[in-house]
């Protein structure tokens, strides 16, 4: 496929979070138009295992909707992190657990006006800690067995779509030969 050209862009709004602009663009067929790009910062979601199979998930206040949240946990990247060094801290920092074994499971873009990536780990061989959560964050933890997440998901009372990602990837994969999720 042939690429559109950027003519210009303009910023139309910036905060820590999130980025707007306006840009101006040639189409391959030569038309000219402007398409609104929204740049957000890249993001992790940590789906942690037990040794005994349950899924670490996160109740959380999600202040645009002001309703409780049930997630795997999950956090932008901050400036000069790599992906995996974000989930490491985020799952920590949200549940009080460390892996022993993390990794990256795979990524995908969650918004198609934006460049932002979201990045899926996989955390197993877990040791419990101290949540530390900052000042804006409620979050209980829950240890959730996969019967218990089966049904959650069908009753549709996982909304989070990150998670919704990851435990439709989990599931997917865990009837594998040499799944990714046995390791």
């Amino acid at each position: 496929m042939k690429k559109w050209k950027l003519l210009n862009t303009k910023l139309l709004f910036s905060s820590k979070f999130l980025s707007v602009f306006d840009d101006k663009v040639i189409l391959p067929s030569g038309k000219k138009i402007d398409f609104t790009k929204i740049l957000l910062q890249d993001f992790v979601s940590v789906l942690a295992i037990t040794e005994d199979d349950k899924i670490i998930m996160i109740e959380i206040l999600r202040y645009p909707r002001n309703c409780e949240s049930l997630e795997i946990p999950s956090g932008h990247i901050e400036k000069g992190e790599t992906p995996k060094e974000s989930a490491v801290r985020e799952l920590f920092e949200e549940t009080g657990y460390q892996a022993e074994q993390i990794k990256q499971l795979f990524s995908f873009n969650p918004l198609s006006r934006s460049t932002q990536e979201a990045y899926i780990f996989l955390a197993k061989k877990l040791k419990k800690g101290i949540q530390m959560l900052d000042d804006n964050e409620q979050i209980d933890v829950k240890l959730v067995t996969v019967s218990e997440i089966e049904k959650m998901l069908t009753e549709g009372k996982i909304t989070h779509a990150p998670t919704l990602i990851a435990l439709q990837r989990y599931f997917l994969e865990k009837y594998k030969d040499s799944s990714p999720y046995d390791t």
